[in-house]
């Protein structure tokens, strides 16, 4: 019986299938039965009653669920105490991204590893931070927006608004707006929402425009490379635009209207066991992504 063998258990618990658990500890489903069945074998008890529409523990596994959560928090703790003595902490983290904004935070990341090499890092594109914690098996990953499960711990990073940006080779092709009514009759690339909303109202703290977009996406990358090729005026967060602003592939239109603004969260599970490598990569992150937005 191994404590990886143990702690799968406690992941099948938690998020209520094999298939998910699979998913979030990158495992074929068969690896992950598999092992549960060695473990009821070992233990000469069966754990979970097997429907084809969930998975619900049995007497024994409820009871050896509680248990072992103490034992494995237990190791997991005394590990922990181990590597902070360590003047190189190892260990490896799952971290969720907003999609597209990998080069704002690569940068971040490739900063840490050079303070910790010994932490290993993997970064995973993350549209719902909720969801992903739950399938993706993450340890941390960050949301903008209203906190909608109290159930995670939120630690606020800043506040973030959006810039009317644009490239050079637009206005000297179309001009430059006056006013933030102007915008209406440029050529506007506006995002899509994952859920099919398109965003063809800019909400400003004064007001709010509609436009009549010429191009949109639902990939605020393309929006992006289609803005710094010259197809138009677009209205994004400065972490999805800070690499093409800081090169001059794209400038900031009509700099005194300021947009209305959205919290920016790092949420991590709400548990004591998180560990070292994690409170580590939360500490520097929060430091830092102030610094570029």
């Amino acid at each position: 019986m191994r404590l990886d063998d143990l702690k799968l258990f406690i992941t099948v618990v938690q998020l209520g299938s094999f298939t998910a658990a699979a998913n979030a500890l990158d495992l074929p489903r068969a690896n992950v039965s598999r092992r549960i069945g060695e473990l009821e074998k070992y233990l000469n008890a069966q754990l979970f009653f097997r429907t084809t529409r969930k998975l619900r523990l049995t007497q024994h596994g409820e009871i050896y669920y509680r248990e072992l959560q103490k034992v494995v928090e237990g190791i997991e703790n005394a590990q922990e105490a181990l590597y902070q003595l360590d003047d190189k902490p190892v260990g490896k983290v799952k971290i969720g991204i907003l999609p597209d904004s990998d080069e704002a935070i690569e940068p971040i990341l490739t900063k840490f590893q050079q303070i910790y090499p010994e932490i290993e890092l993997e970064v995973r594109l993350c549209q719902n931070s909720y969801q992903g914690i739950y399938e993706q098996g993450l340890d941390l990953a960050f949301h903008v927006g209203q906190l909608q499960d109290s159930s995670f711990v939120a630690r606020h990073i800043t506040k973030i608004g959006r810039f009317l940006l644009a490239s050079p080779k637009y206005i000297e092709q179309y001009g430059q707006p006056e006013t933030v009514e102007d915008i209406a009759s440029h050529r506007c690339i506006c995002y899509r929402w994952p859920d099919g909303t398109l965003e063809d109202v800019w909400h400003f703290a004064d007001c709010s425009i509609k436009v009549l977009p010429k191009l949109s996406s639902n990939s605020t990358n393309f929006v992006r490379r289609s803005m710094i090729a010259g197809q138009g005026i677009s209205f994004l967060p400065l972490l999805l635009a800070v690499n093409a602003m800081e090169n001059g592939e794209l400038v900031q239109v009509l700099p005194e209207y300021q947009s209305t603004t959205e919290d920016f969260w790092l949420l991590y599970p709400n548990r004591h066991g998180i560990s070292h490598a994690t409170r580590l990569l939360i500490d520097h992150l929060l430091e830092e992504i102030p610094k570029i937005i």
